[in-house]
């Protein structure tokens, strides 16, 4: 499947920065237009400023405006663009216009407006107009207002250009800046791609195929240790898998096959009813090897799958591991192996009664399976600061070093004395053993006796106060 173009992160960081580029250059070529507009009104200012001046000098000669003689009209024309108005009746009035002012236009506003500002820009007649007014009152005290204006057309042709100059820069370096964006979005990109590309080359038969790392530490360093950290992971559960599914059948072949063996001598002649029954306790026997191994295989399919939940609860470890020991007995005897333990006491544990019976039960059982006739297995009990110890230790023959590491692998069993007469077991025990003492906080762990003679298991839980509650 090719993804659209315009869904790429490509595409998105392109648009992306473009809208960024763009809105920056319209804010900052609003701001510079706002600047040089406000640069070129102030540049006429100190000239109206000054004229206002002179005309308040010019009027101050007399006591009183409302009538100007000849020569304060005279001095009055050498100025441009000047209005003047005075108050008569409570009304503001023009009582003098200079020669160059008749073609401005007078804004109704300049005539009714009570209040001033000493700088502005109005529209008059379809043109721009900067004004200065200036407030007076003449010696007999009655109030005028001096209005210096004058047209803005050398300020607003070079605005107007201004402003064509922005509208047409600012589309030309959007573009610009979204090619620059595409190009640095897809160099910087490029070696995504092709990592995705390697990436996608590693399947199932290639597991152990790594992605070369780039030499960096960046983010497309990191980006490859991980990816690398995962292929790791998947080629060892893939290799679980494939070990686990090959064990498994290998498990569920031999008692198959004995079985359609059993069944085809049973049916080659006639035999008699003792014979048939042997043939259908032996049938009997590997029916159930092939029911423990597949509810300990369901088991651990339901621990994996995290469907397993563990019902916790205070219990008494001492109690849990003295009753484990006593069922055990029968069987020891039976083996002809003493079996001794060191148990009471109270040892509180959080955690669900059935499975640490069973993680008790299955070392207590693997190590009376190993133990030759006449051996021992030692069961004992203690408490470690914040820690419940089990230690079960046997007389066998111990486990090579080689195979320690491996013990609690599923279907794993050492190719050694330990294995051989002690009966065909699946392999499961140990590991259904360890999932339960993890599940529960602790740690489970194995070492050869330093006298050489069997191997010792050490289960750790936390202890748990009897005032605590789980």
């Amino acid at each position: 499947m090719i993804d659209l173009p315009i869904f790429s992160i490509r595409a998105r960081l392109t648009l992306t920065y473009a809208i960024f580029v763009g809105l920056l250059l319209v804010v900052c070529g609003g701001v510079l237009f706002g600047v040089v507009r406000y640069q070129l009104l102030r540049h006429h200012d100190p000239s109206l400023k000054d004229t206002a001046a002179k005309v308040e000098a010019i009027l101050s000669r007399r006591e009183d405006c409302i009538r100007l003689d000849p020569v304060q009209i005279q001095d009055l024309n050498r100025l441009d663009h000047l209005i003047l108005f005075h108050e008569t009746g409570g009304e503001r009035q023009i009582f003098y216009r200079s020669p160059d002012s008749d073609g401005i236009p007078t804004p109704s506003s300049l005539e009714a407006m009570t209040t001033t500002v000493p700088f502005e820009t109005l529209m008059a007649g379809g043109e721009s107009l900067r004004v200065h007014s200036l407030p007076y009152r003449s010696q007999a005290g009655r109030q005028g207002l001096i209005r210096v204006m004058d047209r803005l057309g050398d300020v607003e042709e070079p605005l107007h250009a201004l402003a064509l100059s922005l509208l047409f820069m600012v589309p030309v370096a959007i573009l610009f800046a979204a090619l620059g964006g595409y190009w640095m979005a897809s160099r910087a990109l490029s070696p995504v791609d092709r990592i995705t590309q390697q990436a996608r080359a590693i399947g199932a038969q290639n597991l152990a195929s790594r992605i070369p790392h780039p030499g960096n530490s960046d983010e497309l360093g990191r980006l490859v240790d991980t990816l690398n950290r995962m292929f790791e992971r998947l080629e060892r559960t893939f290799e679980g898998m494939k070990r686990f599914t090959s064990d498994a059948s290998h498990e569920l072949r031999s008692p198959l096959a004995i079985m359609r063996s059993t069944i085809d001598v049973a049916l080659n002649r006639p035999r008699t009813p003792e014979e048939y029954r042997c043939s259908l306790e032996s049938l009997g026997e590997e029916v159930d090897r092939i029911r423990k191994i597949s509810a300990d295989l369901l088991l651990l399919a339901r621990a994996d799958s995290g469907r397993l939940e563990l019902e916790l609860t205070p219990l008494n470890l001492g109690l849990l591991a003295t009753e484990v020991v006593d069922a055990f007995q029968i069987l020891a005897n039976a083996k002809e192996v003493q079996l001794e333990s060191s148990t009471s006491g109270h040892m509180a544990v959080l955690g669900d009664e059935r499975w640490l019976r069973q993680a008790l039960a299955n070392l207590v059982d693997n190590a009376i399976k190993f133990t030759p006739t006449a051996g021992q297995v030692w069961v004992d009990l203690a408490q470690e600061a914040s820690w419940v110890r089990i230690t079960v230790k046997d007389s066998g023959p111990g486990i090579p070093k080689e195979h320690l590491s491996r013990i609690f692998e599923r279907f794993y069993q050492a190719d050694s004395a330990r294995t051989r007469d002690a009966g065909q077991g699946a392999g499961l025990g140990l590991s259904i053993t360890a999932w339960i003492v993890e599940a529960h906080g602790g740690s489970l762990s194995v070492e050869n006796r330093i006298d050489g003679h069997g191997c010792s298991f050490s289960l750790r839980l936390p202890h748990q106060p009897r005032n605590s509650r789980g």
